[in-house]
């Protein structure tokens, strides 16, 4: 008895040592057994089917098992499943039911433990099946483990070069296009294009000089070919000409501040927008009119930083002589509130680069036809398995430009 249980201990010990990504809970067994040997399991597996039967068909199409969809392992609390199912809703190949399914099964004690139970039973019937459906199925399997893969992997990119990454489906050239260079060129090669060249020159040989930088963007972008939505990809190609028609410097700082910031170009025109819904009345004090808040209060904006009473004396005595006009007390009540400065000198600092990436972004009149729903995006995967999840960050609400 007790070698018995010792075996299954160091059985239980090394399954838990498995990344759950690479799906310990998934078992098909090895063997194999005429169908009557094991009809009591099949006949449980059946009702199983009757009563579950999204559990039971993703199972016999390869999916992996719901613990591996969240990535979460057996006994992890409520809260971090919770965590895991909002995180893969953003990136991943699985599709929404399937992420929404795991979550509902996993977040639930008596589903869990049904669940469970046909996990167990799974690996039973698959003692049944012929050798090419047990190939077929596990290599269906590995599949979604590499798929899954990448994406995990290019969430973790997109923290570094999300604002890049989201301009990718609107025509931004490529690194290598922008210093004259392939892909295969060497390191030194890149290193003599760049090193005395542009402040955005060196930037991308911070990237391309790098080996491990390098790799990193290059399977970027071989992600967004490998999984990208093929319609998007396709329109990118009709939209590079717009950007051959900036001006040069415009380019390079528009090219740099994606490279720069993680936030994607979506989510900034999104901010920079609900800024202004919130403030129409800042529009005319921002470039390339002639007058902003500053300039009416005599203000250099360098000088407001630092300590905030210092900050409000500076302004009082600004403000003290000065015309108490409609424009006055609005540039004074607005530069006074720390936050709405804060946004304010964001717009100002922002507002040429954003106003470029309004107009790529909204260039034309249908967006909607351009945003695949996520459902849509993955159902070339479920169906060929072409992986097609949509990468492009979130869905921008449509801006109201005559505010």
């Amino acid at each position: 008895m007790s070698k018995k249980k010792n075996k299954k201990q160091r059985y239980s010990e090394v399954k838990q040592e498995i990344p759950v990504h690479d799906d310990p809970y998934w078992e098909v067994s090895g063997i194999y057994l005429d169908p009557q040997r094991i009809s009591r399991h099949i006949s449980k597996f059946d009702r199983f089917e009757d009563k579950y039967p999204f559990w039971v068909d993703e199972l016999m199409e390869g999916t992996p098992t719901f613990y591996c969809v969240l990535g979460v392992a057996k006994g992890t609390e409520k809260n971090e499943i919770e965590k895991a199912f909002e995180k893969k809703m953003k990136l991943s190949c699985y599709s929404d039911n399937v992420i929404e399914e795991a979550f509902e099964v996993l977040s639930s004690p008596d589903l869990k433990k049904k669940y469970d139970e046909l996990l167990s039973l799974f690996r039973q019937i698959t003692k049944c099946m012929p050798p090419e459906e047990k190939n077929e199925l596990i290599s269906n399997h590995n599949n979604y483990i590499h798929a899954e893969k990448d994406f995990i992997r290019m969430e973790v990119l997109t923290a570094t070069y999300g604002g890049y990454f989201s301009l990718y489906p609107y025509g931004i050239p490529d690194l290598y296009e922008i210093i004259g260079l392939d892909k295969t060129s060497p390191f030194k090669e890149i290193k003599r294009k760049c090193k005395t060249g542009s402040e955005l020159f060196k930037k991308i040989y911070t990237i391309l000089g790098d080996p491990v930088s390098r790799a990193d963007y290059d399977f970027m972008m071989h992600f967004t070919i490998q999984y990208g939505d093929k319609k998007i990809i396709k329109k990118r190609n009709s939209r590079q000409k717009m950007w051959d028609n900036l001006d040069n410097d415009l380019f390079e700082k528009i090219v740099f501040t994606a490279l720069t910031e993680s936030i994607s170009a979506e989510e900034s025109v999104k901010r920079f927008t609900e800024i202004l819904n919130r403030n129409p009345d800042w529009k005319q004090y921002l470039p390339s009119n002639n007058k902003t808040f500053f300039s009416i209060l005599g203000l250099d904006s360098n000088s407001l930083s630092g300590d905030k009473k210092e900050i409000e004396k500076i302004m009082r005595e600004k403000y003290r002589p000065l015309e108490k006009t409609p424009e006055v007390n609005l540039a004074y009540s607005m530069l006074k509130n720390a936050s709405l400065r804060d946004d304010y000198i964001w717009l100002i600092e922002k507002s040429e680069i954003l106003s470029i990436f309004s107009d790529i972004i909204f260039q034309e009149n249908d967006f909607s036809s351009e945003t695949i729903q996520s459902d849509e995006m993955k159902e070339s995967f479920q169906s060929d398995k072409i992986y097609t999840q949509t990468t492009f960050g979130n869905i921008i609400e449509t801006i109201n430009k005559n505010n």
